[in-house]
């Protein structure tokens, strides 16, 4: 069977043998209806009717969050008001000129770059105390959330490989926390419920929401259900916590796709914007470990276009000589530990293929097998697991989470 596979700019033909094709996985296609934002633009004045100095939290580059459909509508109410837009950056690095253009659209940059700001997680001088969670997490927090009278936050919600969702309460950590928070909210993903889609019992989540539930301000939250192709399929305002919950259930059934029996080898194609790094790219991974058996093999194909990106989990990994080392700590000073110890707790079930932009060597001392070519992949995979095997293809592995059909995930 001849294949075509189209990854960022490149495109491969491959060829797999039909017997060995388990099926390939595709989010399931939603059409998107015009969607009439008036109704948002009377929520909003409503909201903001007796506020006057207002702080917008913005995703930052590595979320593809339809900004300037949202905010068009709303300048005329956000600029007649003492109005701030705030990156939520969590431990990334600051946007460039061009990536905040992308961010907010050019016609809306143009309209507020004097009002924006990017969060540094490691600057005192941005944060202050909150509070601790529930869970033992001290709560370090933006300062501007104390010069603002009420916050508004958009958000587009997808599928997280530890919290379940993104939006909602990730607008606050790790969008505009404290490093330190950031790491200890992090310490809790090797629970089993931190998984993709998954809300109910998942510590990360009920941390993060713990933390907002302290803040004493006036909030109103738009959160963004998108298809595959970044199409807007409905919006939900209005109170955080349950225009979050209504989000994340509309996105579901977009995302959650249902596979009858696991494969033997995963092949999955990061597209943009999720193919930006090497430290992006693990979601791939995380989305498809529910549908490889033990003893697999998953390649993660990934342009890679900025590089590694954040690298400190390459030095967590590459430090030790064996990943189960990593899982012999319970918890960690800081964020490189955190994927690490995910990357390493899959390398304990399943191996790891890559085909990436990255160098052979770096992707060797994280104990992963790099190829050049998807068809180099392909191969050494079932010569390594016999002509028999079975191999699922997830073309956009962004936008998909398999699923077993006799497994059920609570939002």
């Amino acid at each position: 069977m001849d294949l075509k596979i189209i990854w960022s700019e490149n495109e491969e033909h491959i060829f797999l043998p039909e017997e060995n094709l388990l099926g390939i996985l595709h989010p399931p296609q939603i059409t998107p209806e015009e969607i009439d934002l008036q109704p948002l633009v009377a929520a909003t004045t409503e909201f903001l009717k007796n506020h006057h100095r207002i702080l917008v939290l913005i995703n930052d580059y590595t979320r593809p969050t339809p900004n300037q459909p949202i905010l068009q509508p709303l300048l005329p109410l956000l600029l007649a008001r003492d109005t701030k837009f705030l990156i939520g950056l969590g431990t990334h690095r600051p946007a460039t000129p061009t990536e905040l253009k992308n961010i907010f659209g050019t016609a809306v940059f143009d309209s507020i770059q004097n009002r924006i700001i990017q969060h540094n997680a490691r600057d005192p001088a941005q944060l202050f105390f909150l509070g601790r969670t529930s869970f033992g997490t001290d709560v370090w927090f933006n300062r501007t959330v104390l010069w603002a009278e009420a916050i508004v936050t958009i958000n587009s919600i997808e599928p997280h490989y530890f919290a379940g969702y993104t939006g909602g309460r990730k607008s606050f950590i790790p969008g505009i926390a404290r490093y330190e928070t950031i790491i200890q909210n992090h310490n809790l993903l090797l629970h089993p419920a931190s998984a993709p889609l998954s809300l109910k019992d998942n510590p990360v989540h009920e941390d993060m929401t713990e933390s907002v539930r302290m803040l004493d301000k006036p909030m109103f939250s738009i959160q963004i259900v998108q298809n595959q192709e970044h199409n807007i399929i409905s919006l939900h305002y209005g109170d955080i916590f349950q225009s979050f919950q209504d989000a994340c259930t509309r996105a579901y059934p977009l995302f959650a796709t249902p596979i009858k029996e696991k494969a033997d080898i995963v092949l999955s194609i990061l597209l943009p914007p999720y193919d930006i790094n090497f430290y992006q790219s693990q979601r791939a991974l995380e989305f498809a470990l529910s549908a490889l058996k033990p003893g697999g093999i998953h390649i993660t194909v990934s342009r890679c276009r900025q590089g590694v990106g954040n690298d400190e989990f390459i030095h967590v990994l590459s430090s030790v000589s064996h990943p189960e080392r990593l899982l012999q700590k319970e918890k960690a000073d800081h964020p490189g530990w955190h994927k690490a110890a995910r990357l390493a707790r899959a390398m304990q079930k399943v191996k790891l293929y890559t085909v990436m932009g990255i160098d052979d060597r770096l992707v060797k001392s994280v104990f992963m097998e790099p190829f050049h070519s998807i068809q180099e992949a392909i191969d050494h995979a079932l010569r390594a697991l016999g002509k028999e095997a079975k191999l699922y293809l997830i073309p956009d592995a962004g936008a998909v989470v398999p699923l077993l059909t006799n497994r059920k995930t609570t939002v």
